[in-house]
């Protein structure tokens, strides 16, 4: 049993509530994390899907943010096993027509890609990615890891910095702009907008979406800054917890919470599913989500019917990822190749987008609950990562763009739909790599 009373309890054993927990621990309160899983990490998790000895991420695969997000040197991660490799071919997208576009931690070998395409759009990205090294870092780490401040705010330290007058990304009406918008005026080859429309989009920005051009600077200055959790992605969420735990902090697992207490106005502990109560004497915090926090944890007279409404009605994303995880006895060989043998060096391929406009027929049809056309995003992990298969063998791993509730029968119509869809995505892998065929 949890003991009765602490300074801080924490709802959920995800990354979030584990890096707060570990912070808070760390200043010397008395912390306690109650999560309702048999383990902690939330969606840092890696499990065995396919086959024994073959480590799938099941939600989180793709670490961009590595050496920007305080957590990592905060808590002295690396001293708790955390270890990534940085692959220097990053990502790459291969066309219709056998050509392909790569980027790389070598910025100069990523402009020579785009060059093959357009020279203007090669020199373009250059100046735009190297302008935005002059300020993302401090950009990210006030929006992200900081109390909120206007942008105002953030423009008058960037006068501070010295970089406002050569800053094209600050510009107002980037805020009024969607990225399609942004790629139409400053590239001209619709192979490189396709490339990094798609790129966009796997970062979770819908990239018809008016004001989230502002999101660019990210996505163009961290282009080359993704990362390979190795031993899965599981290992961050087991670094932070053993943080958290050398701090003094403790974690009870399959504690699920039935009721946030409220005394007087504030959360004053919880009651377990098993009828338990913990006590807290500063705060509670949830790293759960909205909708279960207020509406099923927390009782409904202490909540205002505007704001009950608000809850049920926030906005969430109009589209998800279908995701299929494999086993695989080679790694893919692309036709591609022939045009740019670096695509076979690539962790992560995008398969067939030519241009933004075929991604926005996409948008279209995903809002609408029909199911695209596969054309995944491909990433093969153990390319860099030998402990997540067998040697000799390889995990894939392959996401797409579609809807989470279909227009014909709902979210429960994947259980009918999934594993034809996941077939064609298989499919479409195996024309742009054809080794991957004949029980690959």
């Amino acid at each position: 049993m949890p003991d009765a009373t602490y300074d801080a309890i924490i709802i959920g054993a995800g990354h979030n509530g584990m890096a707060l927990g570990a912070y808070l621990a760390r200043c010397g309160w008395d912390v306690a994390i109650v999560e309702k899983r048999g383990e902690e990490g939330g969606g840092l998790c890696t499990e065995e899907l396919t086959r024994p000895g073959f480590l799938h991420n099941i939600h989180c695969n793709y670490h961009t943010l590595v050496g920007v997000c305080p957590v990592y040197d905060d808590l002295e991660l690396t001293k708790h096993g955390l270890r990534y490799v940085r692959p220097p071919v990053q990502m790459g997208s291969v066309f219709s027509d056998g050509t392909a576009l790569t980027v790389h931690t070598d910025l100069d070998k990523t402009c020579a890609s785009i060059a093959r395409f357009s020279q203007k759009d090669a020199d373009t990205f250059r100046r735009l990615y190297e302008e935005s090294k002059g300020y993302m870092d401090m950009i990210l780490r006030t929006l992200m890891y900081s109390p909120p401040i206007s942008l105002t705010d953030i423009t008058k330290a960037l006068v501070v910095w010295g970089v406002h007058d050569k800053a094209e990304f600050l510009s107002v009406h980037l805020r009024r702009m969607s990225i399609n918008d942004f790629l139409d005026e400053h590239f001209e080859n619709d192979k490189v907008k396709a490339h990094l429309a798609f790129h966009a989009a796997l970062g979770g920005y819908s990239t018809d979406r008016k004001g989230l051009a502002v999101s660019f600077p990210l996505l163009v200055g961290k282009i080359d800054n993704w990362h390979v959790c190795i031993g899965g992605s599981h290992a961050l969420a087991h670094a932070i917890w053993e943080a958290f735990a050398h701090a003094g902090g403790r974690v009870f697992l399959q504690h699920g919470v039935e009721e946030i207490l409220v005394e007087n106005g504030r959360a004053a502990g919880v009651r377990l599913e098993d009828g338990a109560t913990m006590n807290a004497r500063h705060l509670v915090a949830s790293s759960i989500s909205l909708e279960q926090t207020f509406l099923e944890m927390v009782p409904r007279d202490g909540l205002s019917a505007s704001f009950i409404k608000g809850v049920k009605s926030f906005p969430h994303m109009d589209w998800s990822f279908f995701s299929t995880h494999l086993a695989m006895t080679r790694a893919p060989q692309y036709r591609a190749a022939d045009f740019d043998p670096d695509v076979n060096q690539a962790w992560v391929i995008n398969l067939g987008y030519d241009s933004p406009a075929e991604i926005n027929r996409h948008w279209k049809g995903v809002r609408a609950g029909r199911l695209p056309d596969p054309k995944p995003n491909c990433a093969v992990n153990s390319l860099f990562d030998p402990t997540d298969a067998p040697s000799g063998h390889y995990t894939g791993l392959m996401r797409q763009f579609a809807p989470f509730s279909l227009a014909s029968g709902g979210p429960e119509a994947w259980d009918e739909m999934a594993e034809g869809y996941g077939r064609r995505c298989i499919e479409k892998w195996q024309e742009a790599a054809p080794n991957l065929k004949d029980g690959a």
